[in-house]
């Protein structure tokens, strides 16, 4: 991938976290739920949503929903955890990675395909291992375990990084987020119940998420791009 077409796939994803700043994640017991989910989910008005690699057939769903290509709209995989599951979901048409740890194989692959990274990480140490092994955002995983108080403690002594808090990211607590440092944040069971939600229940609920998102980090929080 030439280094145009790189630069292209991270503006993407930026311009679509800067329009609204929340990654759908999608982990369901089905794939034909998952493919309905993601489209309640950009009904409701998110544009960044992951599917998955723990959600069976999780990499057709990815490959149909970038074949429907909504304009705006940017697909990605999760749950990636070493580099067979990366190369996979790049053919798949993945157009980021989501990791739940810090892999460097995962990492040098996907910077070499061109495809950006939310990279996952907890300690101080972990966080700037990802960020200077080129993950494009740093995925605070999981958030929930230190809440708002530990992303601002973490942004005091790194505060030109990007740090996008996944893990009991709620809608009471959203505006918390923000006000931390975050840029965006990644959502999943509050958004998408791993099994038994309808779409219009899914979609309203993102609608939900994106008012409340778009107003926090239009008050406290510096955009992704």
């Amino acid at each position: 991938m030439t280094v145009s077409e790189d630069a292209r796939m991270s503006r993407a994803l930026d311009s679509a976290l800067v329009d609204v700043p929340v990654v759908g994640i999608v982990r369901t017991d089905d794939g034909d739920h998952a493919h309905d989910a993601v489209c309640a989910l950009l009904d409701g008005g998110l544009t960044v949503a992951e599917v998955t690699l723990t959600t069976p057939g999780a990499l057709a769903v990815v490959r149909w929903l970038r074949g429907e290509s909504r304009a705006g709209v940017v697909i990605g995989a999760g749950s990636v955890r070493t580099a067979a599951d990366a190369l996979a979901s790049i053919e798949a048409g993945a157009e980021f990675l989501v990791t739940p740890t810090t892999n460097p194989a995962v990492l040098s692959l996907a910077r070499e395909a061109g495809v950006p990274v939310l990279c996952g990480a907890f300690t101080p140490t972990e966080i700037e291992v990802a960020n200077a092994a080129g993950a494009h955002l740093v995925k605070l995983f999981p958030a929930s375990i230190g809440g708002p108080a530990y992303l601002r403690d973490l942004l005091a002594p790194m505060p030109e990084l990007r740090i996008v808090p996944t893990g009991g990211v709620s809608i009471d607590n959203l505006g918390e987020w923000f006000e931390s440092g975050a840029p965006a944040v990644a959502v999943g069971s509050a958004l998408v119940p791993r099994q038994g939600a309808a779409a219009s229940d899914i979609a309203e609920r993102a609608a939900r998420f994106v008012a409340a998102a778009v107003a926090a980090r239009g008050r406290y929080a510096r955009p992704v791009a």
